[in-house]
Formats: structure tokens, sequence, C-alpha cells
């Protein structure tokens, strides 16, 4: 569903180079809760955008649906980024805005059939339970309720993926584990393939299927998990490493 073919994002600063990804490939398969994760600056975050082309490789394929969006431009990227939701850390909602029309702006920009955009809309905030809250503004709701406003939109569009940047380092533990149930019912009653990015071990471990680890914008290793919370966090790429494969040290 996903590839991402020997990509490499360079960035210049200062007259300085800086590789952010170096020759990054992997595949992700339909139906996927996939994980990536690594310690901060190890590329997390920019891998995370070009699956949407939000950033765009120095180098290399990035192939969704069997469309390689670095070949696609205008409104053929347009259409083609309609099947890829996102979700943000910061949530990113229009604060003087009802959390209905936040869905509704997104359907709008979307250019989803005006009848049906209130019916839609309707429907994704009851499916995150959000139902009662559709007059209330963001100022009026949660850190977790206000993420579930960025799913809800996020969802509007009926996307077949969802691309998921740190959505819960902001929460808390209660509020982070009913999150995670929410994008558990996503990717199980709606079929969608979730890709996460988060530095929260625990985030990983509870929620995806496979997981890869960064290091350094390279990829240090593949790995498929079974879920199991742990308790701790490190900067150590071997650390994940052994986590994810059940180990302690």
């Amino acid at each position: 569903m996903i590839t991402i073919h020997n990509v490499s994002k360079t960035y210049i600063q200062n007259n300085k180079t800086f590789k952010a990804l170096d020759h990054i490939s992997l595949s992700i398969n339909r139906g996927d809760i996939y994980g990536i994760i690594g310690r901060s600056g190890a590329g997390k975050s920019t891998l995370l955008r070009l699956i949407n082309l939000l950033e765009v490789p120095t180098s290399g394929s990035v192939i969704v649906n069997g469309q390689d969006l670095t070949k696609l431009k205008g409104k053929q990227l347009r259409i083609a980024r309609q099947s890829i939701g996102m979700i943000f850390q910061q949530f990113n909602l229009v604060l003087n805005k009802t959390i209905l029309d936040n869905v509704l702006i997104a359907l709008e920009l979307a250019k989803y059939p005006k009848s049906e955009r209130y019916n839609r809309a309707m429907e994704v905030l009851n499916f995150v339970g959000l139902k009662e809250y559709v007059y209330k503004y963001p100022s009026q709701l949660s850190g977790g309720q206000k993420q579930r406003v960025g799913i809800a939109r996020a969802l509007a569009n009926k996307p077949k993926i969802l691309l998921c940047d740190e959505p819960t380092s902001a929460l808390d533990p209660n509020t982070t584990a009913e999150i995670l149930k929410v994008l558990q019912s996503i990717n199980k009653n709606l079929g969608v393939t979730i890709v996460i990015v988060s530095h929260e071990m625990d985030v990983i471990k509870s929620i995806c299927n496979r997981v890869t680890i960064l290091d350094n914008g390279k990829v240090y290793e593949t790995v498929e998990i079974e879920p199991k919370g742990i308790r701790e966090h490190s900067h150590n790429p071997d650390w994940f490493l052994a986590q994810l494969r059940g180990g302690r040290d």
C-alpha cells in the first residue's frame, strides 16, 4: 500500500547541508498499524510527512496506492492526497469555529459533495464520541476531546490511510489510552491503515503490529511486535529494539 524506496531528504541551513533522511526504504501493508520510533532528531516526522508529500524527498520514490507521488503535480497530487488523512500533536483546530464547523471546513476544502457535508460531519463526530459537543468551541474542550476533533476531521473525507504525528504526546496517560482505542477502532472497523510516529514506547507497543526504528536518519531495523505495555524510555536504538522484542536490557 505504501512503499518508500531509497528516499533521502537533505536541507540546506546557513550554507550547511543537513541530511534528515539517508536512503530510507520500507513498506507498509494495507491494514497495518505501523509505528515509527526513534530519539528526537532521528527523522521520524520528516519521514511521516513524506508519505503525503508535505515534505518532498531530495531523491527516491514514495508510492501510495500504486502511484508514485513524487511524479504527481497540481490537481493529480491533490486528488491523491484525499486518500490520506493526518492528525497532529497540537490539534491545529480553528479556534473561532465550532467543532462541527471545524469538520465542515475540512469537507469543504476536500470538495466533498455539499449536500452530504453535514451528515458526514455528524457521522464522524459521533464515531469519535463527540456528538454532544458539536456546537462547542475548541477552548471548551479537554486535550483529549480536541484530539478527537482532529481525528474526526482527518476521517471526514473517508481516507484509506491515517498519518499520526505524535498524536498523544500532549496528553496524560489516561487520555492517551482513550485516543489509542479510537485509533484501533478506526483500523478495525473502518479498515484504515495507520502510520504513527511517537517517541513513547508505551504507545508503540500498545497499538502497532510493525515498527521501524530510525537512528540518525537511517533505518536501524524494522520488526514485528506483539503489543505489551512497558514503562521505560531510552534514546538508545539498541534499547528500543530489545524492548520491541520483549527484552528488558
